[in-house]
């Protein structure tokens, strides 16, 4: 089964009558949108958790934020991670972002946007893929579209 086929039919752990218009669970989300890009060979920078930047941050690698930052992200072609106790007030783009802390500013990602549990979006989000797990906040709109923006 294709992603985009376990995408549009969700599977439930009871056996309740569900519609179409129902959210995915988390747990059917792709391994390929899920994954924890810790576990990647790239370099990975990492703002602590004492740090707080303030201006536009650009990176050539992927980015793990565990402090606050404010202005503009751009990773391009990378992956960002905000981790619980991070606090983004910026409009991020990146390859693949995933939000576990705190963001205020809108996202857009040209691979996936993954809101974990703990995470906290005031903003609106543009990605092909978007995964909200259930308990996460969420207040903004939602663009689902490729990258070329067709």
């Amino acid at each position: 089964m294709s992603d985009t086929e376990i995408m549009k039919k969700p599977r439930f752990d009871n056996d309740e009558a569900h519609t179409e218009s129902q959210v995915i669970q988390f747990s059917d989300v792709p391994d390929s949108v899920r994954r924890n890009q810790d576990s990647s060979d790239s370099p990975v920078s990492v703002i602590g958790e004492s740090l707080h930047f303030k201006g536009e941050l650009s990176a050539g690698e992927d980015l793990i934020i565990e402090g606050k930052v404010e202005g503009t992200i751009n990773q391009g072609k990378c992956c960002l991670t905000l981790r619980p106790n991070g606090r983004i007030i910026a409009n991020v783009n990146a390859t693949k972002i995933f939000v576990e802390g705190n963001v205020e500013g809108d996202l857009h990602a040209t691979v996936s946007v993954t809101v974990r549990k703990s995470g906290v979006v005031a903003g609106n989000i543009v990605s092909p893929t978007i995964a909200i797990e259930e308990g996460a906040t969420f207040n903004g709109s939602i663009e689902m579209r490729n990258p070329s923006g067709k």
